[in-house]
């Protein structure tokens, strides 16, 4: 079983130490019941410290993509889910094969009918989704919402740039999807995103992004940073809150302020809860 605990502790620290937003998994081995009451013990936790924090899980494993999401709703109903993950499009993540050869691919992602289905269910819960943009096709996707007015208030795009390293296989070199993480990649997606008002941030998944130039650059073009040991594939013994530290004080460098909790929602342009 995941360490609920632990991970609640986890997520307390990196908001302590200046996260707005937390990204979170749970034990994919249960079953749906039983993984809706870990979510939303876990969520419970959490908010128990910071009643602010904007929480989004990961998807209960299915094969049936209802099934995937079917815990947003009672987890809205909890109070304990403030974004909706939305992943539109396959992409694959592959390795290299003894000869340093593409081989293998593990294909992730919804299809763009799947895709909706969720933002519908966003809008009928009232909150915004976070979409994963892997390639540009997947911010296609966001865009074509945006042009028809119907992404939801506050939602926001998360531009994931390639690493070097496999989050499948820790410590593995890997043929990643989509873009590296470098300034004139991020101008790609930027100039996409030209005339919107779409929220966005940057993350490297099987890298380290503050080591890399997209996180500074990020900054000054006004978007917002994702760090995580998840992404990072054990490249760093930095824990999630170190990493959340150093996001803080680059921020600081560049004169952007940290937003948290309702102050963050209003960044972004989502709607703030009602509390008792």
């Amino acid at each position: 079983m995941r360490d609920v605990d632990g991970t609640a502790a986890n997520a307390i620290e990196s908001i302590s130490a200046g996260a707005a937003i937390i990204h979170h998994h749970h034990d994919f081995r249960l079953g749906k019941e039983d993984s809706i009451t870990e979510f939303i013990n876990l969520g419970e936790k959490i908010l128990s410290v910071h009643p602010e924090a904007i929480l989004y899980p990961d998807f209960i494993a299915s094969a049936d993509f209802s099934e995937k999401i079917s815990h947003f709703a009672p987890l809205a109903a909890a109070g304990t889910i403030g974004l909706l993950p939305v992943d539109a499009g396959a992409v694959a993540f592959a390795g290299y094969d003894d000869e340093g050869l593409p081989t293998q691919a593990n294909r992730f992602g919804a299809s763009f009918t799947e895709a909706q289905e969720a933002v519908t269910v966003a809008h009928k819960l009232g909150l915004p989704v976070t979409i994963g943009v892997y390639e540009p096709g997947n911010l296609r996707f966001a865009l074509a919402y945006a042009r028809a007015g119907k992404l939801p208030a506050g939602s926001m795009v998360k531009l994931y740039f390639a690493g070097e390293y496999s989050i499948y296989e820790v410590g593995k070199k890997a043929l990643n999807f989509g873009l590296p993480p470098t300034k004139p990649a991020l101008d790609a997606y930027l100039d996409m995103l030209e005339g919107t008002d779409i929220a966005w941030n940057v993350g490297v998944m099987g890298g380290l992004t503050l080591e890399t130039p997209i996180a500074r650059y990020a900054l000054e073009k006004g978007g917002h940073i994702r760090v995580g040991t998840e992404d990072a594939a054990e490249l760093t013994e930095a824990t999630d809150a170190e990493l959340v530290a150093e996001v803080v004080e680059l921020a600081a460098e560049v004169g952007r302020p940290v937003a948290v909790g309702d102050a963050a929602r209003a960044a972004i342009g989502a709607p703030i809860p009602t509390r008792a």
